[in-house]
């Protein structure tokens, strides 16, 4: 790589993080894509970007539904999605196209140990076997239960909708995840975090979509080809070679910047944040989304996702 600033931008600081003014960084940074946090963030806003497939995809799952709804997508893989702020702001509201329902709210409950937390999960966390001296010993655990949401498209939003994917439904749960906080606080009234956790550690269950209608290719072509959606972003998810099982990432690259990594012997993703918050590796593995994340070095956030049993 013979672009310098490229380089610097790409290139790993190991040097202390400081977390406090990476978070005021982040927040200045992310004013204008606010609307468009994930789905546990924002859980009453299952779809948070209707006009990207990849996006509407990736906050949906549902099991045991009738005969008439088939799959059309469940995750074994990870890749990621590279777009600007300006691009995910300048992309159209979910209402554009049709009528959003969160049937069931995921609640979330703090467990006293890993036993209790697989006991109301149905699934056991993962345990860091080691972590780095400045983080807490002990996390404090807390179980996100299952959250059902739907999503209807609706011709009369969008009156040149298509009559195979008009009148379609998709359903989904997302969770239940199991998610270990080492350090860090939260703010009850803000409902966000005032001091940033030294390491999270989250597993879920992976995320399945299914259709009573429309296939996944025909959502696919029909939302890219969508106002708003820029050329960049549509070529990104169009050369995703098997969007059925692969969970898209998507990357803010003006604050951010990712790798591929190989994580307790299978491909994850590395995300290290711009803004001086810290990093953190996802990967797919047994039907389970992994996330480790924190106020750490990349090295540091690789030794605890290979430390876990």
């Amino acid at each position: 790589m013979d672009d310098p600033k490229v380089a610097e931008l790409l290139r790993v600081h190991e040097e202390p993080i400081d977390s406090a003014a990476g978070l005021e960084r982040f927040r200045a940074a992310s004013r204008g894509v606010s609307a468009h946090r994930p789905l546990f963030a924002r859980a009453s806003r299952p779809l948070a970007v209707a006009a990207a497939v990849a996006l509407l995809l990736a906050g949906f799952a549902v099991t045991g539904l009738a005969d008439s709804v088939f799959k059309i997508f469940e995750p074994k893989q990870v890749t990621t999605v590279n777009v600007t702020t300006t691009e995910l702001a300048g992309l159209p509201s979910p209402s554009q196209y049709g009528r959003i329902r969160v049937t069931q709210q995921p609640t979330v409950t703090k467990v006293a140990s890993a036993a209790e937390a697989a006991a109301k999960a149905g699934f056991a966390p993962l345990v860091p076997s080691s972590v780095p001296a400045r983080v807490p010993a002990t996390p404090e655990l807390s179980v996100i239960s299952t959250a059902v949401s739907t999503f209807t498209f609706d011709a009369s939003a969008a009156p040149s909708m298509p009559a195979a994917i008009a009148g379609t439904t998709l359903i989904g749960t997302q969770g239940p995840a199991i998610v270990a906080t080492y350090g860090g606080s939260f703010d009850a009234k803000t409902r966000s975090a005032s001091t940033l956790p030294t390491l999270v550690v989250a597993r879920a269950k992976a995320p399945v979509v299914t259709s009573n209608g429309a296939s996944l290719d025909e959502l696919r072509a029909y939302l890219l080809a969508q106002p708003g959606v820029s050329p960049q972003l549509a070529a990104q998810i169009r050369a995703i070679g098997d969007p059925a099982s692969t969970l898209p990432i998507i990357v803010p690259i003006d604050l951010g910047t990712s790798k591929p990594v190989t994580v307790r012997g299978v491909p994850g993703i590395f995300i290290g944040d711009s803004t001086g918050l810290g990093s953190g590796v996802l990967w797919l593995q047994d039907g389970f989304v992994n996330v480790v994340g924190g106020t750490l070095t990349e090295s540091q956030i690789l030794g605890v996702a290979d430390s876990l049993r």
